[in-house]
């Protein structure tokens, strides 16, 4: 007989969700931007008619991919990483080492929340371009991943389970 499986507790539920819309989100702006594209070429080289939006577009989703992606890159312990220094150390240090750069990046997304919240908020008035939209579209995006990054730590405090890798990291 299999043990029950293991209730997600109300903190994995929220990280589970935040990421899985995350992934969603950062998956339909790849897709939006791969048809802005295409429809931008087809007006510029078949219509004789370019679009004046289009490039704004894709730059504000592929903003938003970037960001959203690292958010689900960090959850997942799947970011780039170059460990071959740190896996030849013993096990204790490896941990210290963890712990350090756990240190910095709750330091780095906090202050990514704060400036890039006060940022966004800051330009909220101001336009741009040719749809006359706010930068703040760009800006949002730091806080927001910041603020997810920050919820993932957390539960990497909670959870040590999130603290593996998930998937084939190391070579």
């Amino acid at each position: 007989m299999s043990p029950p499986p293991e209730r997600a507790g109300p903190l994995r539920a929220v990280c589970d969700a935040t990421e899985r819309m995350s992934a969603v989100a950062a998956g339909a702006c790849i897709a939006a931007i791969v048809a802005i594209t295409v429809v931008a070429v087809w007006y510029r080289y078949v219509l004789g008619a370019p679009l004046s939006w289009t490039e704004q577009v894709s730059r504000i989703l592929f903003v938003w991919v970037t960001f959203l992606g690292a958010a689900v890159l960090y959850r997942r312990m799947i970011h780039i990483v170059i460990d071959m220094m740190v896996m030849m150390l013993p096990g204790p240090l490896q941990r210290v080492i963890y712990w350090i750069n756990q240190a910095l990046i709750f330091v780095f997304a906090a202050m990514l929340l704060w400036f890039g919240g006060k940022l966004s908020i800051d330009n909220l008035a101001q336009t741009f371009g040719a749809l006359e939209i706010t930068p703040a579209s760009f800006y949002a995006a730091a806080p927001v991943s910041a603020a997810l990054i920050l919820l993932y730590w957390v539960e990497k405090i909670v959870d040590p389970s999130k603290r593996v890798p998930q998937g084939d990291v190391h070579l």
